[in-house]
């Protein structure tokens, strides 16, 4: 086990996701350094936790069969701000919902 697994972070995901979240922050033309400082960690920690899991799903799409682990840990990288947002928004309707059983969309 290296030091780097030992802390529960895959390197090549990491590395990946740091890639994406640099795409990212030049695709969406991000100018202020906290938005680019937040856009590669957010990439990169998602890619790191998510990369594997986004694989295995992957690699049920026809188009995608073959994916390896770092492409996908780069494409989430690359959409980890928004992934984030999304999943924020979402687990803050259902807290405002109560924890209801109802849909809260």
């Amino acid at each position: 086990m290296t030091w780097w697994e030992s802390i529960s972070l895959n390197l090549a995901n990491l590395v990946a996701g740091f890639m994406g979240g640099v795409v990212n922050a030049f695709v969406f033309k991000r100018a202020e350094p906290w938005s680019i400082v937040g856009s590669v960690i957010v990439g990169a920690l998602t890619a790191n936790y998510l990369g594997a899991t986004v694989a295995k799903a992957l690699a049920i799409v026809p188009m995608f069969v073959g994916t390896s682990e770092p492409v996908a840990a780069f494409l989430v990288g690359m959409m980890g701000m928004g992934f984030v947002q999304g999943l924020i928004e979402v687990l803050n309707r259902r807290l405002k919902a109560g924890g209801s059983k109802e849909n809260p969309s």
